[in-house]
C-alpha cells in the first residue's frame, strides 16, 4: 500500500531517517556484523538509511520500495553512490533470487502490508543461511488485532507473537528484543536470524 502525501512528507524527513538509524545502531550492538557484506531494505522511501548503511559499514545495499516516486528521488539523491542500488518492487514478490542478501532490514513497513505472512516469506527466502532480519514496526495487542482484524483488511493486523510465529515456522528466530511498554500500538524494535531448525 502506498502512502499518502501527509505521511511522505513525515517519511522522508531527516528526523524520521535519524530516528530509524538511531534505532539501527542500537540493534547493531547485539549481533556479529561481519560476514554483513550484503544488505536489503524493504521500503526504502527515499533512501536515507540505505545510503547511511551503505557509507557508514563495508556493505553493498540495495533499497527497495512500492513507490515509483520514492525510488525516483533515492536514485536521484544517491546516483554518486556506487555501493548502493535502488528499484521499484513489492515486498511481497521481490526480484531477487534465493539467498542473496545477509541482511534484511524492515522499518514501518509490514503495517501497511495485508499479507505480511507472504513478505515474511519472501524476506527468509532472499535471506542467506544465518541471515539477519533487523525489524522496526508496529504490532498490535491481542484486544487491538480482535478489532482491526474485522475491519483493517488493507492493513497488516498482527501481534509481535503471531511475527515471532510466522518467523520461527520459516526457521527463523528472534535473538534480540527491544522491551516496549504495552499501548495500542507498540512498536517493535525485534532482531531475528535464519538457520535454527
Amino acid at each position: 500500500m502506498k502512502m499518502g502525501k501527509i505521511e511522505k512528507l513525515f517519511v522522508n524527513s531527516r528526523r524520521h531517517a535519524k530516528g530509524n538509524i538511531r534505532v539501527t545502531e542500537r540493534l547493531f550492538l547485539n549481533f556479529d556484523l561481519r560476514g554483513i557484506g550484503s544488505a536489503l531494505e524493504i521500503g526504502c522511501g527515499v533512501g536515507m538509511l540505505s545510503d547511511y548503511l551503505s557509507k557508514n559499514y563495508d556493505m553493498n545495499v540495495t533499497g527497495t520500495d512500492v513507490d515509483v516516486e520514492q525510488i525516483g528521488i533515492a536514485k536521484k539523491n544517491f546516483r554518486d553512490n556506487d555501493r548502493l542500488s535502488f528499484s521499484v518492487a513489492t515486498a511481497t514478490n521481490l526480484p531477487f533470487d534465493n539467498s542473496t542478501f545477509d541482511m534484511v532490514l524492515s522499518f514501518k513497513v509490514l503495517h501497511h502490508i495485508s499479507d505480511w505472512e507472504t513478505v515474511l516469506k519472501e524476506v527468509n527466502r532472499v535471506l542467506k543461511p544465518k541471515g539477519i532480519l533487523v525489524f522496526s514496526d508496529f504490532c498490535c495487542t491481542s484486544f487491538l488485532k480482535r478489532i482491526f482484524g474485522t475491519f483493517g483488511k488493507n492493513y497488516g493486523v498482527y501481534t509481535l507473537n503471531d511475527l515471532i510465529e510466522c518467523l520461527a515456522g520459516l526457521d527463523m528466530k528472534a535473538i534480540h528484543q527491544e522491551k516496549s511498554k504495552p499501548f495500542i500500538f507498540v512498536s517493535q524494535n525485534v532482531l531475528f536470524q535464519k538457520g535454527f531448525a
